[in-house]
């Protein structure tokens, strides 16, 4: 009967390998599938800063650092500017605000819609770190057979060539929303006047600016000219002092021309008067220094980070001019 004992336990021997065999190939079946390990920002890492990619709009791209092997695809509902295949990782060049990204392999599937925790901002480095299926093996690369003399049977030696990715098609995307806020300051001899301008714009926008010195006019009785003679041609004697009263309201489009540099042009309605005080208190009116109706301004501005400056001129019917500048935020 020992015999048959053996061959007994024999066969429950092959049948336990055959099961294990059979769990192990459903594991690696089941085990086809990629996961994410990290996503986390590089604020050290200035390779997006010193050579930004741009897409069509201008905007300076964010830069993903995927770490995975080079037969990856990726897609994203505002599309790839530009995939570079560097040493052990994958760059991608996404637009400002990308929040979705489709990773593609394949043999281990497709991970859709990966969502990323805040959306990208220019000009900043991200690493995307991916944990191949369990149990996958990075497969050796065959050594070239050696030439056999004429005369010897000949191996035919085939390497297959993983598919390559494609590069997704760059999707035109309107450029973000900016809303900016200045403190705009009018220099001209005297007082200075204050204002505030408030604009709106993606590559194009529009503005407001409400300006004026704080300053009250005068009552006045008559006029006088530059020389301080009245109408009726006598020159009376005057005091020395003087109130110069101006504000104007504007508004215009603002237009980003190259990276973060701008131009505006506004037009509005703008007043400044001009008063003589006169030996006795009285205030006359000076009409050749005193202006009102159309005025105009354009200049130059330049966004920061979150800093925006300004520089400019404005002008009341041609006749009074006043240079400005400005400073504030934008977001």
């Amino acid at each position: 009967m020992r015999p048959f004992s053996i061959l007994y336990h024999l066969s429950r021997i092959n049948l336990l390998i055959a099961l294990f065999l059979c769990l192990t190939d459903s594991k690696q079946v089941r085990a086809q599938e990629f996961s994410v390990r990290t996503f986390r920002m590089l604020p050290n890492d200035i390779s997006a800063y010193i050579d930004p990619v741009r897409d069509l709009n201008g905007e300076a791209c964010a830069l993903v650092k995927v770490v995975a092997n080079e037969d990856f695809a990726f897609s994203s509902p505002l599309g790839i500017v530009k995939r570079r295949n560097d040493v052990g990782e994958i760059w991608l060049y996404l637009p400002h605000g990308t929040r979705l990204l489709t990773l593609k392999h394949p043999q281990w599937g497709v991970m859709r819609d990966y969502r990323f925790p805040a959306p990208l901002e220019s000009r900043m480095t991200y690493e995307l770190v991916l944990i191949p299926p369990i149990g996958y093996r990075q497969p050796k690369k065959l050594e070239p057979l050696p030439a056999h003399p004429v005369g010897f049977d000949t191996l035919v030696h085939s390497t297959i060539t993983p598919p390559k990715s494609a590069t997704p098609d760059i999707y035109r995307v309107l450029e973000r929303m900016h809303y900016l806020g200045l403190l705009n300051i009018g220099i001209r001899q005297g007082h200075p006047s204050l204002g505030i301008r408030l604009a709106a714009m993606r590559r194009h926008g529009s503005y407001v600016l409400a300006q004026t010195d704080f300053h009250s006019s005068p009552a006045t009785h008559e006029t006088c000219d530059r020389n301080g003679r009245l109408e009726n041609g006598n020159l009376p004697y005057y005091s020395g002092k003087t109130k110069d009263n101006r504000w104007t309201l504007m508004a215009g489009g603002i237009h980003r021309l190259i990276d973060e540099f701008c131009l505006y042009e506004g037009i509005g309605y703008g007043c400044r008067t001009m008063a003589w005080e006169q030996y006795d208190g009285a205030w006359l009116r000076n009409k050749d220094y005193t202006h009102h109706g159309l005025s105009a301004e354009a200049g130059c501005l330049y966004r920061f980070y979150r800093l925006a400056l300004s520089v400019g001129v404005m002008t009341i019917r041609a006749k009074y001019w006043e240079a400005s500048i400005g400073i504030g935020l934008h977001f």
